[in-house]
């Protein structure tokens, strides 16, 4: 049995709230949110195997909730909010070839939904909560391909 992809769904930590008319996209992550994403990539850290690329939406506080597992991660349209998703889902496909993990970090609602159809191949909605994680793998047993859920956590749980 051999793992050929890993991908970590993570939504990004708790953020101010927009202000009336304020740009959403550089909503900032709260004192809470940056606790949260910290004690998440730690837990990153310590479990999932590296080498790891990091993407994560052009939104300020996704990219906040990267910055504290990766120094550089790699901004993707595909998880900016309001992405499908498909769009998720295509990023996936592009790095399928690779033998990293990918972590993934965005926004609900297409992070969950694209989380729950990448392992199981259902079309529904899905919720992560604020800062949680879905870590699925794909691998190889007897020569079929099989997904499978390695863990799922919110912050809470670190605490």
């Amino acid at each position: 049995m051999s793992t050929l992809l890993q991908v970590i769904f993570w939504r990004h930590a708790e953020a101010e709230d927009a202000p009336a008319g304020g740009d959403d996209l550089r909503r900032a992550l709260t004192r809470n949110g940056r606790r949260d994403a910290s004690a998440m990539a730690a837990w990153i850290k310590a479990h999932v195997p590296k080498p790891w690329m990091v993407c994560c939406s052009p939104a300020l506080r996704s990219r906040q909730t990267a910055l504290a597992l990766a120094d550089y991660p790699v901004e993707q349209p595909g998880l900016a909010p309001g992405a499908s998703p498909d769009d998720i889902l295509r990023i996936i496909e592009h790095h399928g070839e690779h033998r990293s993990a990918l972590v993934l970090c965005g926004h609900q609602p297409a992070l969950g939904s694209a989380a729950l159809q990448w392992l199981s191949g259902t079309r529904a909605a899905f919720t992560l909560r604020k800062g949680g994680m879905i870590w699925v793998c794909q691998r190889e047993r007897d020569g079929t391909p099989e997904r499978v859920l390695r863990a799922s956590l919110s912050p809470d749980l670190l605490d």
